[in-house]
């Protein structure tokens, strides 16, 4: 498992913030060279999108693009959309990227408070199963 912040200035929308995070979560791991990857996100919108073999024609369609051919070469991947009350971790994981200011990057590991709050989601999904 990995886990990385990488700051995104000057973008004042949530909706191409969510895909460059998806796209940057890609280059990381394809960086570590991880052939099988499996990116949750809590942006129904984008995982739609990956998922979809429609030509994209939104304003993030170029995010889009990157993203499914980034994606081309590797064995297997998946876009699972995980509710945002099931995704504490990653909230948790983006303020402490936006307290930083810079990248930062966790393999096998994350800050003890992401580490807390990826509990708590594990022990939500088992009770609601």
């Amino acid at each position: 498992m990995i886990a990385c912040t990488t700051p995104h200035y000057h973008v004042a929308d949530a909706f191409v913030a969510e895909a460059l995070a998806c796209l940057q979560a890609i280059v990381f791991a394809k960086d570590l060279r991880f052939q099988r990857i499996v990116v949750e996100g809590d942006s129904l919108k984008i995982i739609k999108k990956v998922n979809c073999n429609i030509l994209d024609k939104s304003i993030i369609a170029p995010i889009i693009h990157d993203i499914k051919k980034a994606v081309r070469d590797l064995e297997s991947v998946s876009f699972c959309f995980a509710r945002r009350e099931a995704n504490n971790a990653v909230h948790v994981l983006a303020r402490e990227g936006r307290f930083e200011g810079i990248p930062m990057y966790w393999i096998e590991e994350a800050p003890m408070n992401v580490v807390l709050a990826a509990e708590l989601d594990r022990r939500r999904m088992q009770s609601n199963s």
